[in-house]
């Protein structure tokens, strides 16, 4: 194992450290940087009134061979969000310690009224443009971001001709090398333009083996029960849009779509339930499968838009999208293994009006959502014979928003706005895990929802922001009428969640320095988590405050080094007596989070980055499932380098470069027998890419 780290350390590393001091003062000149899930207009970065990351097309480029998972790069690279669980479901990782609405393309691929926790990783990173992460609770998209939203803007058609990009690549375990431990992908997509038609379309395959940990035993395929794995599956993305451009090109017409399947294929997937439920287990990987189907998750999208820039002196976006969202979860001991599916058709409508009224001439951006959704959950086979199920829900929604952004001179920005959601939902008759008839009805609600936000320009570089958000969710009704003690669904109609955010926070930026810090308070009144002891959901009062920062700076023209830092504290009324007497559990709350990254280009044709990723301790006052055991801190360092060879560019990756030997948070905060696998042991990756 030591010979063959070397051989990858050598390889990424060796060529360039020496020449550390060559002069590379010629840098490019990017791109500005825009932004649209903050108001739903493109904006640029550095104006935006919020706390925003957004993650570009080459920031994920260089993630990609360290990882292809979505919510590792996520819990890598933005503050506020929680580490990476190494898995393909997003369970566990929360924004600001609630959950978040994930949108690709604008169309919902988050499943609140039973979340299955797949929308993240539910598309391959090669189909992707940029990544927005909006930190905190959001009305402007509204249907469930409470902890803030994740916009994935898939690739778009390129001008000029047609233009052909393919990727190969190959991974395994550097602590057990061996053959069904190897990853193979592949990936190649083609974009251009003809007349008023242009187009791009690209298609991704990944075969993932095996993974070990830094001991070399084979960790389960699924190593949190029924959360989902990523080892030993294959999955595929095919993506593609076509657009049509006229009125010279003040209107666009297009329609776009992917599709996405991840199916595990182990033959580890099984874990062994029997035995002492206390015993340290600490890899285990059992051989066989204990599941009547084969886990995973298949999302289909299709999307329609038609903008014009200049109707009436406003701009207009209007779209259409219908998607469906299959998961099946990994069968857990005692219960029937189960699906989610999930069906929507919906439309947005966004509006921007530029309003010339004297001294302060602002911008209104104004319109109105309607959604579908169609979810249940069913037993893929009653392993179990038992009256367990689960209701039936049709939700329709529909609201309408407005919002202002008003520059105050040369001194600032101020972005208000409201918004009004109105939702029903129809559930059928269903019976409680206890056998108990829940009757079928319908619930309604109606929610108004503010945000007011601001900057001040202190100076060129120096901003000043904060403000006020509201978010409404009605997240896992399905769930809360099955484990609940209701005798009616209609009963449950006060279950929903409305969050209040708050924010301060400052940003420098001189073109060599950057960085920011920012605190906010999220409260709720009816927050969801587990009960004590059980996977049944409670909703109780809860408050939730933070501490996020970032830091970049180019110390040569070559060489920059910067990282993130979040802090959280979140704290539950478990009594409901004003007191907030119980910390929330660490599948809420994780702990102090630390990042670094280094980054250097001693030639133009081979760029290094060093990262390190930080996971503290934290010993939760807490009763609720997922947080009465403490959490261990680790460290883990990351490694990739490219290097231009030929007609392309070779790329190297090393995941967890000094083989730590750690168990991931999610593992810790479930503390189970069979959630107490450890995390994959140094992983290397090569790939060759090329355009033509």
């Amino acid at each position: 194992m030591k010979s063959k780290l070397l051989l990858f350390c050598s390889a990424a590393l060796v060529p360039g450290w020496s020449a550390f001091a060559q002069d590379t003062s010629d840098t490019e000149v990017m791109d500005t940087i825009v932004v649209e899930a903050d108001n739903r207009v493109e904006t640029p970065l550095d104006e935006t009134t919020r706390s925003v990351t957004v993650l570009t097309e080459e920031d994920l480029k260089v993630q990609r061979p360290v990882t292809r998972n979505i919510g590792d790069i996520l819990g890598t690279t933005v503050p506020g969000f929680s580490p990476s669980n190494e898995l393909q479901s997003d369970f566990g990782q929360t924004l600001r310690g609630r959950t978040f609405l994930t949108l690709i393309d604008g169309v919902p691929q988050s499943t609140p009224l039973r979340d299955g926790r797949r929308s993240l990783n539910s598309i391959d990173p090669d189909a992707i443009e940029r990544i927005e992460i909006i930190r905190g609770g959001t009305a402007a998209f509204g249907f469930g971001a409470t902890g803030g939203l994740i916009n994935i803007v898939t690739k778009r058609p390129k001008e000029g001709d047609l233009q052909v990009n393919a990727r190969i690549g190959v991974d395994n375990s550097l602590t057990r090398f061996v053959a069904d431990a190897f990853t193979y992908e592949a990936s190649a997509d083609l974009t251009g333009r003809t007349g008023p038609i242009d187009y791009i379309g690209g298609v991704s395959f990944v075969s993932r083996g095996g993974f070990f940990d830094a001991d070399g035993l084979r960790i389960p395929s699924d190593p949190v029960g029924v959360q989902g794995g990523i080892a030993d599956s294959n999955s595929i993305n095919i993506y593609g849009k076509v657009g049509y451009n006229f009125d010279n090109d003040r209107q666009r017409v297009q329609v776009g779509g992917f599709y996405y399947d991840f199916s595990p294929n182990s033959d580890f997937a099984g874990i062994s339930f029997a035995g002492d439920p206390d015993l340290d287990i600490r890899t285990p990987a059992t051989f066989g499968n204990a599941n009547p189907v084969d886990p995973g998750t298949t999302n289909s999208n299709v999307v329609m838009e038609y903008t014009h820039e200049d109707l009436f002196g406003s701009s207009i976006k209007a779209q259409a999208y219908y998607s469906n969202i299959e998961t099946v979860f990994g069968i857990f001991p005692g219960f029937n293994q189960t699906l989610i599916q999930s069906e929507n058709l919906g439309g947005r409508l966004t509006i921007n009006t530029p309003v010339p009224v004297p001294v302060l001439p602002f911008t209104l951006t104004w319109g109105i959502d309607a959604l579908s959704d169609e979810t249940q959950q069913v037993a893929t086979a009653l392993t179990i014979p038992t009256l367990e199920t689960s209701p039936k829900a049709d939700q329709l929604a529909i609201a309408g928003f407005g919002q202002v952004d008003i520059p105050i001179f040369d001194y600032g920005k101020i972005s208000a706005g409201i918004r009004h959601e109105r939702i029903r939902i129809d559930l059928s008759d269903s019976f409680t895990d206890t056998g108990d008839l829940v009757a079928g009805g319908r619930q309604n609600f109606s929610e108004t929802l503010f945000n007011a936000t601001g900057t001040i320009y202190i100076t060129e570089e120096l901003d000043l922001y904060g403000g006020f958000s509201q978010g409404f969710t009605v997240a896992e009704v399905i769930r809360t009428i099955t484990d609940g003690t209701f005798t009616s669904a209609a009963d449950a109609d006060s279950e929903a969640q409305r969050t209040n955010s708050f924010e301060a926070g400052m940003r420098y930026n001189d073109g060599r320095f950057s960085g920011s810090i920012v605190g906010f308070l999220s409260t709720s009144d009816n927050g969801t988590t587990f009960e004590p002891g059980t996977i049944d959901i409670q909703r109780l009062p809860e408050r939730i405050t933070g501490i996020e920062a970032t830091a970049s700076a180019h110390v040569f023209d070559n060489f920059e080094i910067g990282g993130t830092f979040t802090w959280q504290r979140g704290r539950i009324d478990i009594d409901d007596d004003g007191d907030f007497d119980e910390d929330l559990p660490s599948t809420r709350i994780p702990p102090i989070k630390v990042t670094g990254f280094a980054n250097y280009q001693p030639f133009d044709w081979w760029d290094a980055r060093l990262q390190v990723t930080h996971v503290g301790t934290r010993e939760p006052n807490s009763t609720a499932f997922g947080g009465t055991s403490d959490i261990n801190s680790y460290t883990l360092v990351d490694l990739y380098s490219s290097f231009d060879i030929g007609p392309g560019e070779l790329e190297i990756g090393v995941k967890n470069l000094l083989n730590n030997d750690y168990t991931p948070l999610i593992n810790q905060a479930f503390d189970l027998s069979f959630s107490n696998a450890r995390g994959p042991g140094i992983t290397g990756s090569i790939a060759y890419r090329v355009s033509f």
